[in-house]
């Protein structure tokens, strides 16, 4: 006989995204307005800063030891100085920075009620926010993206982790943030490469959630190109809005179903960043990923030749080089490398491959298979604009 107590808790969760500018002026309180705090017993904070960042920002570790002390009367301290860590994909391919983060944590005395406050672009984030997560079964962290991919959708989520075994986010935790602080100011900073990076992101998720965004996209996306802060700011706040809204919203944040809309294009993207070590950035890797599943769905019928076409120049507007030698990579049975890219995706969902995929213009449904056959003509496809124009100009659909 077999006796089962079967039990079910729920556990609210929440955290709120702030926009500002200048996080660290001395009259902004609003990051401290996203601690909790009391006066009578100082909230205690660990800042991480990612190098790119402060390489940018050289007085930034002074700005912010000047900020705490205006804030002291609010019941938030430094609990030593600002730490500074080498950023991009090195900080999450293995687990020393998150064993540096675990034992600075204990050197300094870090309890549950802390801080641990993240400022960078997404892989400090992820790998930051990973340690975090660990250390006494979870410390509250804040974060402030610095990029426009992590102020748009990757510092946004529930998800911490590192890189492992050739995979992408192969090892970390859904622990939420306390909060989210999207600083304008940081991307001032940014080369061309990185202020375009999130575009990818905005397209990605206008396809599968918002039509009339994907149609203001192609406005949109050549003024982010000529460095147009409004513009980029826009892209921004409606790209997180969308992407917050499927993560509090789905029924599922922590991913335990096998439906990712979110991952539009990116079970390639992830492994043209592999298969490129990385010369890609993942903003770049997207770009050509949602590109080749857009020509992939218009070719199978899920969505208008025309729309696809709309998202693609819009991507193409935005300054993004639309294809990428590793694409006609081979292994060693012949099959192309990026692939295998559904293996690990399938791996990842379960056994059980799902795919985001438009249903039209604005709306996403989930198909079970890919046929390569087919996604080998988009990347023809795809390549056959290319050589026209390696400039990266890409001409209709109805032309490839």
């Amino acid at each position: 006989m077999t006796d089962i107590l079967a039990q079910r808790f729920q556990v609210d969760y929440r955290f709120d995204v702030a926009f500002t500018r200048d996080a660290f002026a001395g009259d902004n309180d609003t990051l401290a307005n996203l601690m909790e705090a009391d006066p009578a017993r100082p909230a205690r904070a660990l800042v991480w800063l990612d190098q790119a960042v402060v390489t940018a920002f050289p007085d930034l570790p002074r700005r912010i030891h000047a900020w705490f002390a205006c804030q002291r009367s609010r019941g938030v301290a430094l609990a030593a100085d600002p730490l500074v860590i080498p950023g991009g994909e090195a900080a999450k391919s293995d687990f020393g920075l998150v064993e540096r983060v675990a034992r600075t944590c204990v050197e300094v005395g870090l309890c549950r009620h802390s801080y641990i406050i993240i400022i960078g672009g997404g892989a400090v984030l992820d790998a930051v926010g990973f340690a975090a997560s660990l250390v006494h079964r979870g410390i509250r962290q804040i974060r402030l993206p610095t990029t426009t991919l992590s102020q748009a959708d990757g510092g946004l989520g529930v998800k911490n982790a590192i890189n492992a075994f050739g995979q992408k986010n192969l090892l970390g935790t859904f622990t939420p943030p306390r909060a989210i602080l999207n600083d304008a100011r940081f991307l001032t900073a940014l080369d061309d490469r990185g202020w375009r990076d999130g575009v990818a992101e905005a397209v990605k998720v206008a396809a599968i959630k918002d039509a009339a965004f994907a149609r203001e996209l192609a406005d949109l996306a050549p003024r982010v190109a000529a460095r147009d802060a409004v513009a980029l700011e826009r892209v921004i706040r409606r790209t997180a809005e969308l992407h917050l809204a499927h993560i509090t919203g789905s029924g599922d944040p922590f991913e335990q179903g096998s439906s990712r809309p979110l991952d539009f294009g990116h079970w390639s993207a992830h492994r043209l960043e592999i298969l490129s070590n990385h010369r890609l950035s993942h903003g770049e890797a997207v770009a050509i990923g949602v590109a080749l599943d857009l020509l992939y769905a218009a070719d199978a019928g899920m969505i208008a030749g025309a729309d696809a076409d709309l998202l693609i120049t819009a991507l193409h507007g935005a300054g993004f080089r639309l294809w990428d030698e590793v694409l006609e990579l081979t292994d060693g049975r012949g099959r192309r490398s990026v692939l295998a890219g559904l293996d690990h995706f399938r791996e990842h969902l379960g056994g059980v491959l799902t795919l985001a995929m438009p249903d039209g213009l604005g709306r996403q449904q989930d198909t079970l298979s890919l046929d390569e056959e087919r996604y080998l003509v988009a990347c023809s496809q795809l390549r056959r604009r290319y050589r026209r124009n390696p400039e990266n100009a890409i001409p209709s659909f109805q032309g490839a």
